[in-house]
């Protein structure tokens, strides 16, 4: 009876695990919509006059009709898509990270742009069948193509995108080291924190262009967790609630001003299973000192 309550625990610490990490997937995918909203708006605009110019010669729709079916579409597509994408993240992770190493590889990444793709695609056409009572088979081939060229196009510009400041002459990677560098997690895990790194970007002038925008310093911690993928542990600015999503290798924490020493803390999930994250466990204060 103990072994298959023991086995049960286990059960529900694996799936604990794979919903930590399907939220903390959740949380990056959210700051990359928003983002992104914001860098192409122009192009959520220049698409719904595509869309329209669409239906228009391959459905066969009447100009008027045409713009309020791709408006409606755009709509139900953006918002009612968001959540369902949500649930539909959370299930391809619970299933694939059985098999693939990392929340965050490139394959989780290039397979969120196809599901979201296909999934606006079959929003679209299923609104417009309802609205309009068209036939699916004369709606799905010009949204298909329409969505298909829009995420292509985003791909290609977040691809080829860089995160310059315009007002950049010139930049620098200052390097710390922490007083301590080997862990043994509360879950008996082991985790290496590497060198970790500050880039300072300056002006004509030479002025520091993190302060003078109040940009801040993203400080940019390294390390390596065996075994990977595990959310045990995370890395904090003391007294402060940082909101920044780890990846499965890298934690970057803002700080407001350039020191040659940071104090972060460990901290780690609690292994008290009715307590874990909502009251994880301070165990270290890391001191990191500059070495360049």
């Amino acid at each position: 009876m103990q072994t298959d309550v023991d086995a049960m625990q286990t059960d529900a610490d694996g799936m604990q695990t794979d919903v930590d990490a399907m939220q903390t997937d959740a949380d990056a995918m959210h700051t990359d919509v928003d983002e992104t909203f914001w860098k192409f708006w122009f192009l959520v605009i220049g698409d719904n006059h595509y869309r329209t110019f669409r239906n228009q010669v391959f459905s066969k729709f009447s100009w008027q009709k045409s713009f309020y079916a791709s408006l409606i579409g755009n709509c139900v597509s953006g918002f009612v898509g968001t959540f369902v994408m949500m649930w539909a993240m959370l299930f391809w992770h619970l299933i694939v990270d059985n098999f693939l190493p990392g929340t965050f590889n490139i394959f989780n990444w290039i397979a969120t742009y196809v599901l979201m793709c296909f999934g606006s695609v079959f929003l679209e056409t299923l609104t417009i069948r309802i609205i309009y009572k068209e036939p699916i088979k004369r709606l799905f081939l010009p949204m298909m193509v329409g969505n298909v060229l829009s995420y292509i196009f985003i791909a290609v510009v977040m691809l080829t995108a860089t995160n310059k400041d315009p007002d950049e002459a010139s930049a620098k990677v200052f390097k710390y080291l922490p007083n301590k560098q080997q862990f043994i997690l509360l879950d008996s895990s082991t985790l290496h924190i590497d060198t970790s790194t500050i880039r300072v970007s300056f002006d004509k002038n030479n002025k520091r262009l993190n302060d003078t925008k109040a940009l801040g310093y993203n400080f940019l911690i390294l390390f390596e967790q065996q075994p990977p993928d595990i959310l045990e542990f995370d890395l904090e600015i003391p007294r402060k609630d940082d909101q920044t999503a780890r990846s499965d290798t890298s934690k970057e924490l803002n700080f407001i001003d350039f020191r040659d020493e940071y104090k972060v803390i460990l901290e780690q999930r609690n292994p008290d299973t009715f307590l874990e994250w909502t009251s994880p466990i301070n165990t270290d204060t890391l001191i990191f000192k500059r070495v360049n």
